[in-house]
């Protein structure tokens, strides 16, 4: 073999060597790109009553501890409307703060909401809004969530509390023990779903949320 052959035989060899190595190199940078987590949007804790359902919220807003690391949001419904006048009633019964869900806010964790029965909430990556008009109970992200049905709560939610529970979601209804209208309750255990006192409830939030 010539000298020219030689060289011609060197080179081709440094540019296989060369091509391997970038090879390589792009394959380890590959390997060491982290995995980029989805997007996770906290929940909340969504409390449903209706008649007779303001001595159980009261209770249960009672029991749940100052920090308490989700916004809690209460759908009481009422005849005339008068949500300020159980804002007041509420923040009575509790050292959390409590506040009206207003159309455009954000909830805040360690805030009690009042929500008025055409208020819904937006989910997305900056958090929970409130909104006129818009879904509540299936716009929650199940798997960071809790839903409560009180005394009076509708017991055509059933079905939409148990999927929550089936992805993940806390979900229970009071007891019939001193629940003045225990349909909905009654209905979530008869399918399976977990019944407690105000207290018991609350207990169970703070031991899925530790402050």
């Amino acid at each position: 073999m010539t000298t020219l052959d030689n060289d011609d035989a060197r080179s081709r060899f440094q540019r296989d060597i060369s091509d391997l190595e970038v090879r390589i190199s792009g394959l380890s940078l590959v390997d060491d790109l982290p995995a980029t987590a989805p997007v996770q949007t906290s929940g909340a804790v969504l409390v449903l009553a209706g008649l007779g359902g303001p001595d159980a919220v009261r209770q249960l807003l009672g029991a749940i501890p100052d920090g308490f690391p989700r916004p809690v949001l209460v759908q009481q419904r009422l005849d005339g409307g008068r949500y300020d006048k159980l804002v007041a009633q509420m923040q009575r019964a509790t050292t959390v703060p409590v506040r009206l869900a207003e159309p455009g806010q954000y909830a805040h964790a360690g805030v009690i909401y009042i929500l008025p029965a055409a208020v819904g909430v937006d989910i997305g990556d900056t958090g929970i809004r409130f909104n006129q008009g818009g879904e509540l109970l299936t716009a929650l992200p199940s798997s960071d969530s809790a839903v409560l049905l009180l005394s009076g709560s509708d017991p055509a939610q059933v079905d939409a509390v148990l999927r929550h529970g089936w992805a993940g979601a806390l979900i229970a209804g009071q007891a019939a023990d001193g629940c003045y209208d225990a349909a909905a309750p009654n209905a979530l255990a008869a399918r399976g779903g977990d019944t407690g006192s105000a207290a018991e409830l609350a207990q169970r939030l703070a031991e899925r949320w530790p402050a």
